[in-house]
């Protein structure tokens, strides 16, 4: 009997589907295998064939399951519409907790675009929560150097047993359609840097900063405009994400309740809701004009992009945006805001009052000048100073910055542990390539003050920057990438 026909029944048995005439007859054909009907040769099969018949069966059935898994990490097929356009997935760029990024391609006019998928299982993450970072693009949609949502949709998951990413029926999808950028991240570039025994040409990397300090300003500074195009729209995204959680039956969180009046003003204070997941709603009771000042909370490398110019940074992922200051009332708050910084952002590039919330505190703007800090010293090295400095002593990365414990590399071990003035490290060990200046080393050392008062504001960081750029020679080198 052909292999193929011997094949064909075992599938068939894998898959409970019905057998045709012919493969049922092969049963009672007595010459052959009971169970598979191949012809059994004693002395050449030291193995039954029927079970190599069988294993070879498996090992098409999982093949298949593998491929239509991969097939459904869009729903059905890798083409899909968002709001009547139609796109093409290519590849993906990235992943991280409940969201993926893929390049597609418009099959229209041929453009790329990054697309951002986030699930939101039931009882995990709400499409409120998930919609929350639309709704902060819009709201900075005007800013050059902040990345802009070009579309969105919300998407109810079909289900499938073949699936394996959470998509249950019902389940909802949110999908965010931004520009793509070929040049990559800051992180690319500090990995390209590190593979190619390369460094970013100083003057150019102080611009590229200057470019990120500008873009948190017009966060930390934020004038509230309840009648601008972009805060209605970003107001319209907030009620989709709202709609969308009711339609599922999921719990909203409180909305803000009026405090009775209570002789214990501190049990009121700990029935305030807390606001790190609020954009426009933290407006609700300022006037236009006033400030109402957001934290980005997720500088780092791999969440700035390089435009295709090579020279503008774009700010990007403002999924961790919140409301700033958060005055700490209460543990219970602390250990909330505490729990979001955990979750949200990256532990390498987080400020020390996140790793440690303490009641009474203030969590403030300045969590974005200590992340900014971390992603210059990392241009400038390869990594982290905390990531370095917890390698380089075998401890906890979390202590490390607790303490302010990180050098530059070519200083003394023992010295000055990134503290110090900007002459005590002059009498360091030289190391590879050319020295980091004078003037870069004060700006990190600045912007890593443990405590939070007495790092720079971004306005004097801003001024601190371009007082350093105007003082740099022009670059012998071109851009590293």
């Amino acid at each position: 009997m052909p292999i193929i026909d011997t094949f064909i029944f075992h599938l068939c048995i894998l898959l409970s589907l019905p057998l045709s005439p012919r493969h049922t007859s092969l049963r009672r054909s007595s010459p052959f295998c009971n169970l598979c009907a191949s012809t059994y040769r004693p002395g050449r099969h030291r193995i039954p064939c029927h079970r190599i018949i069988y294993t070879m069966a498996q090992y098409f059935f999982d093949l298949l399951y593998n491929f239509t898994d991969c097939m459904c990490c869009f729903p059905s097929s890798p083409q899909l519409k968002i709001n009547n356009r139609s796109f093409k997935l290519l590849r993906l760029l990235g992943e991280g907790g409940f969201s993926y990024v893929y390049l597609v391609q418009d099959k229209t006019t041929s453009e790329l675009f990054a697309l951002k998928k986030i699930r939101c299982p039931f009882g995990q993450e709400s499409v409120s929560q998930a919609l929350k970072e639309v709704e902060a693009y819009n709201l900075f949609n005007s800013q050059s150097n902040i990345i802009h949502s070009i579309d969105h949709c919300v998407s109810t998951e079909s289900g499938s047993k073949f699936r394996s990413d959470g998509g249950d029926p019902g389940s909802k999808t949110v999908y965010i359609l931004l520009p793509y950028y070929q040049r990559g991240n800051l992180q690319d570039a500090i990995n390209a840097n590190l593979v190619n025994h390369t460094k970013f040409p100083e003057k150019r990397l102080m611009v590229l900063m200057l470019g990120v300090a500008g873009a948190l300003r017009s966060m930390h500074q934020y004038r509230v405009k309840s009648g601008a195009a972009s805060t209605r729209k970003a107001k319209g995204v907030r009620r989709e994400g709202e709609q969308a959680d009711e339609e599922r039956g999921m719990q909203m969180k409180p909305k803000r309740r009026a405090s009775h009046r209570m002789a214990e003003g501190e049990e009121d204070e700990e029935n305030e809701p807390l606001m790190d997941d609020e954009v426009t709603r933290s407006q609700e009771g300022v006037e236009d004009g006033d400030l109402r000042p957001y934290a980005h909370r997720d500088v780092k490398p791999g969440n700035i992009m390089i435009d295709d110019n090579g020279q503008s940074p774009i700010l990007m992922d403002l999924g961790s945006l919140a409301p700033s200051p958060i005055a700490i009332t209460s543990r219970s708050l602390a250990l909330a805001v505490q729990d979001t910084a955990a979750e949200h952002s990256t532990m390498p590039y987080r400020a020390p009052e996140l790793f440690d919330v303490k009641t009474g505190s203030m969590i403030d703007t300045k969590v974005d000048i200590w992340s900014l800090g971390c992603t210059l010293y990392a241009c400038l090295v390869g990594k982290s100073p905390f990531e370095a400095r917890s390698e380089e002593t075998g401890g906890s990365l979390s202590m490390c910055v607790l303490g302010g414990d990180w050098r530059f590399p070519d200083e003394k071990s023992g010295a000055s542990k990134g503290k110090g003035k900007s002459g005590e490290s002059e009498e360091a060990s030289k190391s590879d390539g050319p020295a980091i200046s004078a003037p870069v080393k004060d700006i990190v050392r600045k912007c890593l003050t443990v405590e939070p008062s007495e790092r720079p504001d971004i306005d004097e960081l801003i001024e601190l920057m371009k007082g350093v750029i105007e003082q740099m020679p022009e670059d012998d080198a071109g851009p590293s990438q």
